[in-house]
């Protein structure tokens, strides 16, 4: 269902605190009489999380963050990140060399076994999981694989890699982001479609039920680091509306939830019973247009892009969305990153609308009606509502369409849209991970295409020496605060409230990571 915001209102109305709250009711979980998945206990653990149904978890075809926090609970990585350092460090793979320009060498964690009975993990299950993305052409091969040409088993625990290009972030890229292997027995056994709903991993816990929007893990027995994981049984529950999610902790029916609405933040921390944990996050919010598939749009122009960037209030984003648990931005590399100089580079944190207005002027453009798709995350819809009525000032109307996150997919991966307003976790503590996908002619969904982006970027990829990488990367987001292929308004955090008898949760930077493995119950 879309709804329209158009024209009207004034700077000083804009307020998503006077939307309304948008609740949907106790009746997803509380109050409908059905007993718990599981009993209670000292070793269980109820997670609520956002989104409905849980779709694929397998790593070979495109999960969503929802399915995510399920997914890294079940498959170890090859390299994991040290968040603190922005360095990979020794998961599956202990070690990794880079001999000459094309070649990795991938030294494998022997003695790991795969969930129920399935075997060994060896350098075979890695070489058939690179084969499969490559042969079937998956979301990977565009994100973390792009650079390998082939892949081979060198004994049972080394795996060799030849790539088209010298790729300097290969490990965390590459064997970070793109390191989530499948069991070449089950998978093949099963079939692609029954592993994706019941995978077989390495993890800390194997699935032990599924069932629409309820998935119950249970402890791998065999798993490779000891005295992990510490919990017998994980209940995952999705639960869309936040506050919803956060009634059922309150009430006893969960015992940790995801992405509660930070308005309830304040009053959470005073509360001895939960624990608040609000991280940074290595992602953003962001709109992005539609360049390739809609040549008319008044969006073409730079600077209509410029014009409702510079309308955009991104403090009042930060507050009136986040409140506070956020950091208003305009560029698309975090502190931490190499190539971060500061978040707000060129457009005021408050915005600029005589200059927003004297740009529409310039473009020629009096207004006009756009339809802008988001998720169904509530607080982008939130987010997305506020955004509106800012533009209306300038004469742009923001014809709203709310979607479930395959619905999203489905238009946003397919060219399918005009313009979006949504989210993205950046998968790697490398800058590349910050602009090529977004950026590149090559590898942007929205069609932007730049040669001298390109050059940057393909240059920043192949390019060794780290202070020329930097400085290639400041000129990348020079180039994108002027050219405006898409827009930033902040970076959030991840935030997570559970109750205070829980102990061993590490919080991390990145949306969709959510390990369980060292939680337990003091």
């Amino acid at each position: 269902m879309s709804r329209i915001i158009g024209p009207s209102g004034s700077r000083g109305g804009i307020t998503r605190r006077g939307f309304g709250s948008g609740a949907l009711g106790t009746g997803l979980l509380l109050g409908t009489g059905r007993a718990p998945a599981i009993a209670q206990g000292k070793r269980d653990l109820r997670v609520g999380v956002f989104g409905g149904e849980f779709g694929n978890l397998s790593p070979v075809i495109r999960y969503d963050i929802q399915g995510g926090l399920v997914v890294y609970n079940i498959f170890d990585l090859l390299l994991k990140i040290d968040f603190a350092k922005h360095s990979m460090v020794p998961m599956l793979a202990l070690e990794w060399a880079n001999p000459s320009p094309l070649v990795w060498r991938v030294k494998l964690r022997e003695g790991v076994k795969w969930h129920k009975g399935f075997g060994e993990f060896t350098s075979d299950d890695v070489a058939y999981t690179i084969n499969y993305h490559l042969e079937s052409k998956s979301f990977q091969v565009g994100t973390a694989l792009f650079p390998i040409d082939t892949v081979k088993a060198d004994g049972k625990y080394v795996v060799e890699f030849k790539t088209k290009q010298p790729f300097g972030a290969f490990p965390g890229v590459t064997l970070g982001y793109g390191g989530l292997t499948i069991c070449q027995k089950a998978h093949k056994e099963m079939g692609n479609d029954a592993y994706s709903a019941m995978p077989i991993g390495t993890g800390p816990f194997q699935i032990e039920s599924k069932r629409g929007t309820e998935i119950v893990l249970a402890r791998n027995p065999d798993y490779w680091q000891p005295g992990l994981p510490k919990l017998d049984r994980v209940v995952y529950r999705s639960i869309p509306d936040s506050t919803t999610r956060l009634q059922a902790l309150q009430k006893g029916e969960l015992d940790f939830v995801t992405h509660p609405d930070p308005k309830d933040l304040k009053a959470l921390r005073k509360d001895g019973k939960f624990t608040v944990q609000s991280t940074p996050g290595w992602e953003w919010d962001y709109q992005q247009f539609n360049l390739k598939t809609k040549p008319d749009a008044a969006y073409q122009k730079k600077a209509v892009r410029q014009a409702i960037s510079y309308a955009i209030d991104r403090e009042a984003i930060v507050n009136e969305i986040y409140y506070g648990e956020a950091l208003a931005t305009d560029n698309q590399i975090p502190a931490g990153y190499l190539g971060h100089r500061k978040p707000m580079m060129k457009y005021p944190k408050n915005g600029d609308l005589k200059k927003a207005q004297e740009l529409m002027a310039q473009a020629g453009v009096k207004g006009y009606e756009v339809e802008v798709i988001t998720s169904d995350k509530d607080w982008l819809r939130k987010e997305l509502e506020l955004v509106a009525a800012m533009v209306s000032q300038i004469g742009i109307t923001y014809k709203i369409r709310n979607l479930d996150m395959g619905g999203y997919n489905n238009l946003w991966l397919n060219n399918r849209f005009d313009q979006v307003l949504e989210d993205i976790t950046l998968v790697a503590p490398d800058p590349d991970a910050t602009s090529w996908w977004f950026l590149n002619s090559k590898g942007s969904i929205s069609g932007y295409s730049n040669p001298a982006m390109d050059a940057l970027l393909d240059g920043g990829r192949m390019e060794l020496d780290q202070g020329k990488r930097e400085t290639i990367y400041k000129n990348v987001v020079d180039l994108t605060l002027e050219e405006c292929p898409m827009i930033y308004h902040c970076n959030t955090n991840n935030i997570q409230v559970y109750d205070k008898k829980l102990v061993g949760f590490v919080p991390a930077p990145l949306e969709y990571t959510e390990k369980l493995d060292t939680v337990s119950w003091s």
